[in-house]
């Protein structure tokens, strides 16, 4: 698997998990922060389909994210199977459960986004269009999803805009997104579009989907225990999205494959 530098993210080989749980208080909020930084909305969202209004859903997920600083707050990951994913849902539903608006206890550790970004959360969340079977742990998984392939793609655009072909990753954008298949695209205008051929086009295809693959297994491993759990993570997250879309923002989520067309 070769190595692509994650951004914004420190030059690390620990994952997310372990950055969490380490004593090393520095280590542990700036992880944090990357987790905040990806999966704030996620949170949020959860925290709002179970009842609560807006400032109680801000407040609450200030105090989940102190908690979460406490040196033994990932201790018990294992309980879901080492994913952080799974982790962080069921302790962020255990937390509600017993949570008590009290500023006394509020400490400003964790860095709050600006009113604005707040707000933006407030005006996302108003646009959902929820079903009445959309469960706060369904809602959660597919924000999940939702988050960490932003962040692929994110990671796989600032890769090609390094590399001088960001025109070639937006004209294969929506073939990504689509599982990876030029079958329903116009391949031929594609090429002409970009001045290539056809077969170029399939290769540049091929390398992007490499790419693709190699980036999506970084940050799942991210998100769990060992190497051997990134497959099991992405084959829930695809299957949790195997049904159509039913919100503002959710797409079916498929990892691409080579050999599609």
């Amino acid at each position: 698997m070769s190595t692509i530098q994650r951004g914004e993210f420190p030059t690390t080989h620990w994952s997310l998990v372990a950055r969490l749980r380490s004593p090393d208080s520095k280590v542990a909020r700036r992880a944090l922060q990357d987790l905040v930084t990806q999966y704030r909305y996620t949170l949020y969202a959860y925290i709002r389909r179970r009842g609560f209004s807006h400032s109680d859903a801000e407040d609450a997920l200030h105090d989940f994210l102190l908690k979460l600083l406490n040196a033994h707050a990932l201790e018990n990951a294992e309980e879901a199977r080492g994913r952080l994913r799974g982790y962080l849902g069921t302790a962020l539903g255990r937390f509600l459960l017993n949570w008590r608006r009290d500023e006394s206890r509020r400490v400003a550790v964790v860095q709050s986004l600006p009113p604005d970004e707040q707000a933006s959360d407030e005006a996302r969340y108003a646009k959902e269009r929820f079903l009445e079977s959309d469960t706060p742990e369904r809602i959660f998984d597919r924000k999940w999803g939702c988050a960490l392939m932003k962040r692929v793609m994110d990671r796989l655009h600032a890769k090609c805009v390094a590399e001088g072909k960001e025109a070639l990753f937006m004209a294969l954008r929506p073939v990504l997104q689509g599982g990876g298949g030029l079958r329903g695209h116009d391949g031929p205008g594609i090429a002409a579009g970009l001045g290539m051929s056809e077969g170029a086009l399939r290769v540049a295809l091929s390398r992007h989907l490499r790419d693709y693959r190699t980036i999506l297994q970084d940050e799942v491993q991210q998100t769990v225990e060992s190497p051997e759990d990134v497959a099991d993570e992405i084959a829930y997250l695809m299957a949790v999205f195997s049904e159509p879309p039913r919100n503002s923002d959710a797409r079916p989520w498929r990892a691409p494959q080579d050999g599609q067309s």
